[in-house]
């Protein structure tokens, strides 16, 4: 029997569900990207320590986010080969 599994492993993964999970990447990162935007627009205007935290905690998110892809996209490459 072939249980299914509940989270989403890389090193067990397919080629769609690689494409699947780089699609909704993608669509976090464009989030982060709107989301980092009106903050670093919302801390320009009232230049508060709240939006400049709010900002850095975005970048790092970010910066996780791309990493993450990077990591998806050497699995897919591997996979394809």
């Amino acid at each position: 029997m072939n249980k299914k599994r509940k989270r989403f492993v890389l090193a067990e993964a397919n080629l769609k569900e690689v494409n699947k999970q780089l699609k909704i990447n993608m669509f976090i990162i464009g989030i982060l990207v709107m989301m980092l935007a009106l903050d670093i627009a919302q801390f320009i205007e009232t230049y508060s320590l709240f939006y400049g935290a709010l900002v850095v905690i975005m970048i790092g998110l970010l910066f996780l986010t791309l990493k993450s892809r990077k990591l998806l996209r050497m699995r897919k490459r591997e996979l394809i080969k």
